[in-house]
């Protein structure tokens, strides 16, 4: 909850700092949606839902899309497709690379 809190805040909050043409917003969404799904993951894993992999990157992919839908309703941020195909994909990787690494331990 702490993180959701966090990144919630950190999705309301004006933006600074110059704009470049570096994709470093598309790589912190990636990021820390990663880091999102990897939390729901040891979250649902921990509670034996058999499904913990699909559920952990539709939670956070869910997550992304809510935040984008909050940031269409504040003056200062805008709704972005591109930030939800980021968020989705950071979740759908760092999923993929827990559960191998799950497996990888378990063998």
């Amino acid at each position: 909850m702490i993180w959701l809190s966090a990144l919630f805040a950190v999705s309301v909050l004006p933006v600074s700092g110059p704009r470049t043409e570096l994709p470093a917003d598309k790589i912190a969404h990636f990021i820390a949606y990663g880091i999102t799904a990897l939390l729901f993951f040891r979250h649902f894993v921990m509670r034996r839902h058999r499904n913990a992999f699909w559920l952990s990157v539709f939670a956070a992919a869910a997550f992304g899309v809510s935040m984008e839908v909050v940031q269409s309703f504040v003056p200062y941020r805008q709704f972005s497709f591109g930030d939800m195909v980021a968020n989705a994909s950071g979740a759908f990787v760092s999923s993929v690379g827990y559960w191998l690494w799950r497996r990888w331990r378990a063998a």
